[in-house]
């Protein structure tokens, strides 16, 4: 095994991510994966072939190959895959396993993978194509050969026109003379190939050569199909083929998916009619092409209502429903399908708005939660949550747009709040994401929401923003008035970004210490000694200095007033953004006293005009 194997292997089983529909009465993968081989061998041949096949579609993609080759049946579990879960197993393995599984595709599921991962919109990737068929050719000539027979006709002949040029040699010209003038490669003394893409000679002229010796009258179907039919008509044609499979399979192309994010209201969701639900199934029919594999976590809720739906016929609707749903979202937000960790991500999504439906229209009562799963359509669900968060994004453009404020005053918003109004603005309704503080500078410090209460959050971040905007203003005028500082004045602030809300009112704050004047100005270096001495004092107990209680409280009286000039008074507003502006100085002056004076050239949370140095 790889070091990336490992890294793979060892990713997935300290994973909490759980699959929507668990099997509880199966082993876990993680067990198996984790027993020696034998006991595992053991455990998988004491199963059937549908309870391994479940079992396997219950694991995480990258360590699907490891388990499928514990089965003696391993050929039979390949075939058995729904092509979509083929097609993302064979993405998330190393190269070497994914030419394990290759080697035992079905001519079905390797078609679906060329047509799933080598289109661009209607337009055939080259290297996409070319990457697959070298696995193919990793895997075994035979499985090339499989392909070849199978593969879409036009598909083929697009494909070849990108890889060569062919000439036939016309009646009556003797052959000695043609090889005079035609390419000097040819299999029949007929046809003569030019080979565009050195690179790729060896394997385009391996594919001319396996056609020609297993389906002759397709070989010669292809090669005049290349002398003569229009590159552009026959890609056009590939890609209506590619788009009536890809529809039977439940993937819909753009135009038809995009309506997934037209959002909807509890009294326009569509109730599901008897006759909609499935017929029995029998017993040896495999699973449907739905995807076991999104594995998420966060979404308990929805987790537990499903767990709770005991009519096989509802499960098996919701099963199709939630492919239908997924591939939707995929083609929509990521186009091309070719990457596991943007594929994974829109799984969660899709997971979460699913949560976040369910626990509205339930309020919280999961038997309730299990009757709309019942009655209703996912897609419905889906589109419901995607409501309440484009109503999100809805709020925070009503607040930045409000009639009489300076929108310039929201570049200098403290975190979270910058980001939480960050993440809910986004300029496509598919991308607006819930911030993380706690992630915050990583690469997952946004994400898709998940929870109702997710929502609730963010729209009370907004709320304080609406609400203490208008104050800022009020108070200390408009950006332009609190820049004039850094370009008239030396200071130890040096970049408008530098100056945020709470600069304004914490520098402002050491203006009325000193001079009894709530104003943002900066602070006289020479004051800054007693800014700190009247701010501070020692916690007790604690070595730590905090702001004082007095300071406290006089500054949200202040705020207060000023407050009811504007609007009601929120108090839990106003004293949630007064709090973080004393945290930040509480961060900032944990170990400062007035023994201990901070070098104000350092000081980041309140602005201070720094003396001349002396020459």
């Amino acid at each position: 095994m790889t070091t990336k194997q490992k890294e793979r292997e060892e990713k997935a089983l300290k994973s909490k991510r759980q699959p929507i529909w668990p099997e509880k009465e199966l082993p876990d993968w993680r067990e198996l994966l984790t027993a020696p081989s034998e006991k595992a061998e053991e455990i998988m041949q004491g199963l059937s072939l549908r309870e391994q096949l479940t079992l396997i579609l219950q694991a995480p993609w990258e360590v699907r190959e490891r388990l499928i080759v514990l089965s003696p049946q391993a050929e039979r579990l390949v075939k058995a895959l729904p092509p979509q879960e083929f097609f993302w197993t064979v993405k998330a393995v190393s190269p070497e396993e994914a030419v394990t599984l290759l080697s035992m595709a079905t001519p079905l599921q390797l078609q679906f993978l060329f047509d799933l991962d080598c289109w661009r919109k209607d337009q055939l990737v080259l290297e996409r194509a070319l990457a697959w068929l070298t696995l193919l050719f990793e895997a075994s000539e035979d499985v090339v050969a499989r392909w070849l027979k199978q593969v879409d006709f036009e598909f083929l002949v697009t494909l070849m026109k990108r890889l060569v040029e062919v000439y036939k040699r016309p009646d009556g010209v003797d052959l000695t003379e043609a090889r005079d003038w035609l390419p000097p490669y040819t299999l029949d003394d007929l046809y003569f190939v030019n080979f565009r893409l050195d690179k790729f000679e060896p394997l385009a002229r391996r594919l001319i050569e396996i056609l020609m010796e297993f389906d002759q009258p397709r070989y010669r179907d292809l090669m005049e199909s290349i002398i003569w039919e229009l590159p552009a008509e026959m890609e056009e044609l590939a890609y209506r083929w590619r788009r009536a499979r890809l529809a039977d399979w439940g993937i819909p192309d753009y135009y038809e998916a995009v309506d997934i994010y037209a959002p909807t209201t509890p009294d326009h969701l569509r109730r599901i009619e008897p006759t909609y639900l499935p017929a029995p199934e029998e017993e040896e029919t495999p699973p449907p092409a739905f995807l076991p594999a999104i594995q998420t976590e966060g979404v308990d809720f929805l987790a537990e209502a499903i767990s709770r739906v005991r009519d096989y016929r509802q499960i098996e609707r919701l099963k199709r429903e939630l492919a239908w749903l997924v591939n939707k979202v995929l083609i929509v937000d990521i186009g091309t399908i070719d990457d596991i960790e943007e594929a994974r991500k829109i799984f969660d999504k899709v997971a979460g708005y699913l949560n976040i439906g369910l626990e509205y229209l339930a309020h919280g009562q999961i038997e309730a939660a299990v009757k709309i799963l019942e009655t209703y359509f996912l897609e419905d669900i889906f589109r419901l949550a995607q409501k309440l968060i484009t109503d999100l994004r809805r709020y925070a453009n009503e607040i930045i747009t409000q009639e009489g404020l300076d929108s310039r005053i929201f570049r200098h918003l403290d975190e979270p709040y910058a980001s939480y109004l960050k993440g809910v603005t986004a300029k496509d309704a598919n991308r607006i994401m819930l911030f993380q503080p706690e992630k915050m500078g990583t690469a997952e410090e946004f994400r898709f929401f998940r929870r109702l209460e997710e929502i609730e959050r963010v729209r009370r971040m907004l709320s304080e923003i609406a609400y203490w905007a208008p104050l800022i203003q009020k108070a200390f005028g408009t950006p332009p008035v609190w820049l004039a500082e850094l370009a008239l004045k030396k200071t130890n602030l040096l970049e408008p970004a530098d100056i945020r809300w709470s600069t304004l009112v914490l520098t402002s704050l050491g203006n009325w210490l000193t001079e009894k004047e709530f104003r943002f100005e900066a602070i006289v270096q020479g004051k800054w000694p007693e800014v700190i001495s009247k701010l501070l004092t020692k916690h007790p107990g604690s070595n730590r200095s905090v702001v004082r209680e007095k300071v406290k409280e006089e500054t949200f009286a202040n705020f207060k007033k000023l407050a009811r000039e504007i609007a009601p008074v929120e108090e839990d507003h106003l004293k949630s953004f007064l709090d973080l502006c004393f945290f930040r100085a509480e961060e900032e002056f944990a170990f400062a006293d007035e023994k201990d004076i901070p070098d104000p050239r350092y000081v980041q949370c309140m602005l201070i005009e720094l003396k001349e140095a002396k020459e």
